[in-house]
């Protein structure tokens, strides 16, 4: 149902009063996110199902939400959007992390506010979104047990962020159905190189640690008990300044039987 001016009007004022915003998403009536980064234009290079109806999906690290809602979009019955508990549980660097814990506790929770909850509500009521829910969980927590198994489990652009992306793996491993899948997005290096091959990119300040080749992370997968890899992509990300240019490598991951 089209909003009335009065609703798009305050939808606008919601977005505007958020400072921090990750993905740009059209939220319809000319209302739209003012993110970095708009991840419509790129998916093509994701192969994802046209259709989702009756899946079971998992975003691990949802951010503002654009993939999350893009699944609902698509008709899944039920998206768990997985993001942390809070700024601070990001895999920092000690010297970031101490200076993190010198600000204020109401300086802190204003950045949680901001950067983690904020953006991904605004954009759900805007949304109208009914099946979505997020979770809050680092990716080395996630455990079938608690959180049962999945259809299409799908992490974008995020293992670069982790300090042990392997283990993240085996943990979105452990929560994919054996019919299921893994999708998964980095920010790659050495598109060509033939050997498996990761980069150390961390810097004391940024949440950043490794870029993987492509055949590094097809051999990451393959040692995570996903034997069949297909759907592969390359692509460079561009923000929407088109300032920041970032290799990106994509692949559809199949578990063991």
């Amino acid at each position: 149902m089209p909003r009335t001016p009065e609703q798009t009007a305050a939808l606008r004022a919601k977005v505007a009063q958020i400072q921090s915003w990750y993905h740009r998403i059209d939220l319809g009536e000319g209302v739209e996110t003012p993110g970095h980064f708009r991840m419509a234009d790129y998916l093509r290079h994701y192969h994802f199902p046209e259709r989702m109806d009756g899946m079971r999906v998992l975003d691990v690290g949802a951010s503002t939400g654009f993939f999350a809602y893009e699944f609902e979009r698509r008709g899944a019955a039920e998206v768990v959007a997985v993001e942390l508990p809070s700024w601070e549980a990001h895999d920092w660097t000690p010297r970031y992390r101490a200076e993190l814990q010198q600000k204020s506790l109401n300086e802190r929770q204003n950045v949680d506010r901001e950067v983690m909850v904020d953006g991904f509500t605004v954009v759900g009521e805007g949304l109208g979104s009914k099946r979505v829910k997020r979770i809050w969980k680092a990716i080395y927590d996630l455990r079938a047990a608690d959180l049962g198994t999945f259809d299409l489990v799908f992490s974008g652009a995020m293992l670069m962020h982790v300090r042990d992306p392997i283990l993240g793996i085996q943990r979105m491993r452990e929560c994919c159905k054996p019919d299921g899948r893994l999708i998964v997005s980095i920010s790659t290096t050495l598109a060509d190189q033939k050997d498996p091959v990761a980069r150390f990119v961390g810097e004391w300040n940024q949440c950043n640690w490794w870029q993987m080749s492509p055949a590094c992370l097809d051999a990451v997968l393959h040692c995570c008990d996903f034997t069949h890899i297909d759907h592969r992509a390359h692509y460079t990300l561009q923000d929407v300044t088109g300032q920041f240019h970032d290799p990106t490598y994509v692949c559809h991951a199949f578990p063991r039987q």
